[in-house]
């Protein structure tokens, strides 16, 4: 494909689709507010109902009804995080029309801001309302003999906080998939093999995602392992501007820029954990 044929609207296209190739958390983010974007700054407003009141009745009640007005749980999410990238080939390799360098190019920039995207839902780990295991400052020690444990205490948690079943997920880091893999808890499942996107399988209910973007504290051996559903984290992104075009003003170069702006927010703290986990190497 020459460069001249790559249009601003085609570039954001595969741009976007690169781009949430690579976003691990955001396959367990709701993303349905994408197309409210239209610039940095932007407010989305995320409608829900409050709760419902329920009253005593009995069959000898003369009383007029107690009727509630309906509560909104309005939440917010703002756009308030922006990421560009700009880079130049050289006219010769737009004159040679060497289409591998710039689709090499462009797939590097969708991981990169896609990477950044998944550190900023990564560091929301502060605002989980459930407490599974460990603190920032201690965690709980992983090995391949007590990962069962720690699974089963996260389906417990979760459970408790009434967390729906459906689209149940855990994000761990990969030296908590290789304790997994040791403690035979991945090759045991049905769906046991990578299956894309950083799915390593299911257990407990959960989908479990390997990413290494999962955060890690200072020590670098203790991590928050995030887990939640679908609904417990927000995301929006969108490409605002994504385009080629030749200048003159840093020589003979063809411009390629593209930015990127996005928002993330817990929205159902209560039903979002986090299991600050330690690594520990295997006994010999």
């Amino acid at each position: 494909m020459a460069l001249e044929q790559l249009k601003p609207e085609i570039w954001s296209a595969q741009l976007l689709r690169r781009l949430n190739d690579v976003l691990v958390f955001r396959n367990v983010c709701t993303t349905e507010f994408d197309q409210e974007i239209s610039k940095f700054g932007d407010v989305i407003k995320i409608n829900e109902v409050g709760t419902i009141d329920v009253n005593d009745y009995t069959a000898t009640s003369t009383g007029a009804l107690t009727i509630q007005s309906l509560r909104d749980a309005q939440k917010l999410l703002t756009i308030d995080r922006a990421k560009y990238t700009a880079f130049w080939i050289d006219q010769e390799d737009k004159a040679q029309a060497k289409p591998d360098v710039l689709n090499a190019a462009r797939e590097q920039a969708a991981w990169s801001l896609g990477n950044e995207v998944d550190e900023y839902v990564a560091s929301l780990y502060g605002q989980a309302g459930i407490t599974v295991g460990g603190t920032i400052t201690t965690g709980v020690d992983i090995t391949s003999t007590n990962i069962l444990k720690y699974f089963s205490l996260i389906a417990q948690k979760h459970d408790e906080a009434n967390t729906p079943n459906v689209g149940r997920w855990v994000i761990v880091p990969p030296w908590m998939a290789h304790k997994l893999i040791l403690s035979k808890i991945a090759l045991d499942t049905a769906n046991s093999g990578v299956l894309g996107q950083g799915k390593l399988g299911n257990y407990y209910g959960f989908d479990i995602y390997v990413s290494n973007n999962v955060y890690h504290a200072a020590t670098a051996a203790r991590g928050a392992v995030l887990s939640g559903y679908k609904g417990s984290i927000a995301l929006a992104t969108q490409v605002l501007l994504t385009q080629g075009m030749n200048t003159v003003t840093i020589g003979f170069k063809y411009l390629v820029k593209s930015l990127l702006v996005y928002g993330a927010k817990v929205i159902r703290p209560n039903n979002l954990g986090v299991l600050w986990s330690t690594y520990v190497a295997e006994a010999s």
